[in-house]
């Protein structure tokens, strides 16, 4: 998790905490924006509570590439799933 999971921009300091990944500060703007439901979005610096060692632990196993993997095949399937609501009609 060297990277922001979005942009790639080294050493994010900003996390997701309901999709797992770390992002750059650029990056969690556009994620706070999205809204708590979306993207609950917390610094790493500035939230004590996120720092925990037991969060830390959880998203060093996963990683942002495991995550976004997650993520975009669920966003790769919903686009199939619209496409062949698309051609039904």
């Amino acid at each position: 998790n060297d990277k922001c999971a979005d942009c790639s921009a080294p050493e994010p300091d900003w996390v997701s905490l309901n999709l797992g990944v770390l992002v750059c500060i650029e990056c969690s703007s556009v994620h706070h924006n999205l809204g708590v439901h979306i993207s609950k979005v917390r610094s790493l610096t500035l939230d004590v509570k996120v720092c925990e060692p037991s969060v830390i632990s959880l998203f060093q196993s996963l990683g942002n590439t495991f995550a976004n993997s997650v993520w975009e095949e669920l966003l790769q399937s919903r686009i199939a799933f619209q496409i062949d609501l698309t051609l039904a009609l």
